[in-house]
């Protein structure tokens, strides 16, 4: 398969990736104080389940076709690997006159290709089958508390607690967000002093959104980049705790999605 295929296909990859951002950047804007916006937020996350299901289905079919239409030919494949053993076996090969090499390359292929479909079924069950089946599936265990240095791969929070004060949440830049506007609200000073020590180019915390791919507000005028993994932003979750001298230990979560069964 050529480079160019290649990437295209890469490319509808990374966009299967991309599809659970979009269900975040709806909740951003959704007010989880309102029980109206609340209810748009869960009809759209239903809607937005099914629709992404539909897609995934559609880009791997799509990509299974592609792959298909493109795969080297059983003649293709014994041609290049006679031309290989060619080229080693007889170094001045490719000088010979085309009477010669033709001669010769029609004898080996013939003695390959006999010898060929063993290689062939070996390709193919060599190629990775599509996973069609789901991520994740709901958490029937709805109380059980899980620690912020947890894996939390193909998961969605519904509550965290902080000081034994629960707060409800729908996605973990909600998390990230609660957990540093309740640290900084209440003093400023541990994380305007790592902001004055910070001197990278990309720093943890801005008061420009412009430098992040996609900014969150933490505090008035105050941005941070989320344009992370769950995991990534419990880890963000963690180094501000570090920041305030906090054990990582006083998070506690807990999730309404978890990852689906093998």
């Amino acid at each position: 398969m050529t480079e160019q295929i290649e990437k295209i296909l890469n490319e509808l990859k990374i966009i299967r990736v991309k599809l659970p951002e979009l269900r975040d950047l709806f909740w951003l804007k959704v007010d989880r104080y309102n029980e109206v916006d609340q209810q748009r937020g869960v009809a759209f996350d239903e809607k937005f389940k099914r629709q992404c299901d539909k897609l995934v289905r559609a880009i791997d079919s799509f990509t299974a076709f592609v792959e298909k239409s493109f795969a080297p030919s059983a003649e293709d494949i014994a041609k290049e690997e006679i031309l290989q053993k060619l080229r080693s076996e007889f170094p001045g090969f490719d000088g010979w006159n085309e009477e010669a090499k033709n001669a010769l390359l029609e004898r080996e292929k013939n003695d390959l290709l006999s010898k060929l479909p063993q290689k062939i079924i070996q390709i193919q069950t060599n190629i990775e089958k599509p996973n069609h089946g789901p991520k994740y599936q709901i958490n029937n265990q709805p109380d059980k508390v899980y620690n912020i240095d947890s894996d939390f791969s193909h998961c969605r929070p519904c509550l965290f607690e902080f000081r034994k004060q629960k707060q409800v949440i729908n996605n973990w830049a909600m998390l990230l967000r609660e957990l540093a506007e309740k640290l900084y609200s209440k003093n400023s000073t541990p994380i305007n002093e790592f902001i004055a020590k910070d001197l990278s180019k990309k720093p943890l915390f801005s008061k420009n959104p412009e430098i992040y791919l996609r900014a969150l507000e933490i505090a008035s005028g105050l941005y941070v980049e989320s344009n992370f993994s769950a995991n990534q932003m419990c880890n963000f979750c963690k180094k501000i705790l570090d920041i305030y001298g906090i054990a990582h230990s006083e998070v506690r979560i807990y999730l309404d999605r978890i990852p689906a069964k093998m």
